[in-house]
């Protein structure tokens, strides 16, 4: 059999592109007024594939629990696996891990963040998942009686004492809702950057321009890293590239094949190949074909597998997303909220990576969405 390499990188290169990016606005960052009268509503998974939507009368809060108005919540893959799950024991656990609202009740003031911070009615807070804390969509999200509260696909949620708070005030709703997706990228660049010396000098390239390689490039582009090459399939995708902080593009479809495409490399390099390539699809050929851009003494870092869509020989993290999820320490979660932050200044536009929006009483639409790999991040809002 007459096996060509340049047809099976071609096949690689053709699972990167993903539809047009398309938005759908809603208003965005408005003041919450809370009276005590509101009624809750929360997205119970009632059977496989349908989600109900559930009223409740707001408890009382606690002496250090916190009562927050949901603003919006990103759909994880855990979630989808949940949604699709045929059999289960008991309640479904793992739902609305990627949430963020504003503050309308304290119970017991003064209370502080986990970096210390005060917290007051009206701030803007992410909560995340503890070391050691309890399997739902984060430590301390209160279970309302008679009604299995769903994380953050609700309208209101109850953080007890003990939860991981993060006051964000400073961030604008789409980086707040894209904290998780940022962390874990982040933190792997980061670790990627410092094994493999990456500087203002190092040339790097970003195989695939989904969710993972957006967020690279946006990450390189905050560590200093300027010299930033982009590859996909899908012109829209290589614009937004640019937006997001990529030096040059690269359509692997070029007339000449992969030839052709490691002479642009090569031509953008200087001569040579990259340093480093972040291989962002999630491919099983993926690797191979980020080594033929890479130097020989460079390194692949994997990044299409750390959202959690599946597993990967990676080199510098661990093969596969834990079923729960991963835990990440207080100062990955800093070192996350600096990037975010220095990606506004630096005008790097964050908010095109939300590009399906859905209403609460849609999360069974978004949920169908995400498993058809619709766009790139998607999430339901409260409005």
């Amino acid at each position: 059999m007459d096996l060509k390499i340049d047809d099976i990188v071609k096949q690689v290169l053709s699972e990167v592109g993903v539809p047009k990016v398309e938005r759908t606005a809603f208003p965005l960052e408005r003041q919450p007024v809370f009276t005590g009268n509101e009624t809750g509503r929360t997205a119970v998974l009632a059977s496989p594939e349908n989600y109900e939507i559930k009223e409740f009368k707001l408890p009382e809060i606690g002496g250090k629990e916190i009562l927050v108005q949901v603003e919006g919540c990103c759909v994880a893959p855990s979630d989808t696996a949940e949604f699709m799950k045929e059999k289960r024991i008991g309640q479904a656990s793992l739902l609305g891990q990627q949430g963020t609202g504003v503050i309308v009740k304290l119970g017991s003031p003064p209370l502080t963040d986990a970096k210390g911070n005060s917290l007051k009615v009206g701030d803007r807070i992410v909560a995340v998942r503890k070391a050691g804390g309890s399997i739902g969509a984060f430590a301390g999200n209160r279970v309302i009686t008679g009604v299995t509260a769903n994380g953050w696909f609700s309208n209101y949620v109850i953080l007890q004492a003990g939860s991981q708070v993060y006051q964000v005030n400073d961030l604008d709703l789409e980086s707040r809702l894209l904290t998780e997706t940022a962390i874990a990228v982040n933190s792997t660049v980061l670790r990627a950057g410092k094994l493999s010396r990456l500087d203002e000098r190092s040339k790097v390239i970003v195989l695939g321009c989904r969710l993972e390689g957006l967020m690279a490039i946006a990450a390189l582009r905050c560590m200093g890293v300027s010299s930033i090459i982009a590859v996909d399939g899908d012109e829209s995708m290589l614009k937004l590239a640019k937006s997001f902080g990529a030096e040059q593009v690269i359509d692997y479809r070029d007339k000449n094949g992969m030839a052709g495409v490691i002479e642009q490399v090569r031509s953008n390099c200087g001569g040579d190949l990259a340093d480093t390539v972040f291989q962002c699809t999630c491919s099983a050929l993926g690797r191979s074909t980020a080594r033929r851009f890479v130097k020989s003494s460079g390194n692949v870092c994997e990044l299409g597998y750390v959202l959690g869509r599946g597993k990967s020989s990676a080199k510098y993290y661990e093969e596969s997303m834990p079923v729960k999820g991963r835990f990440y320490s207080a100062r990955d979660y800093e070192q996350c909220f600096e990037f975010l932050k220095k990606a506004s200044e630096q005008g790097i536009p964050m908010y095109q990576l939300m590009t399906h929006r859905y209403l609460l009483e849609q999360i069974n639409e978004a949920h169908w969405a995400a498993i058809r790999g619709e766009g790139l991040a998607i999430a339901v809002f409260n409005r």
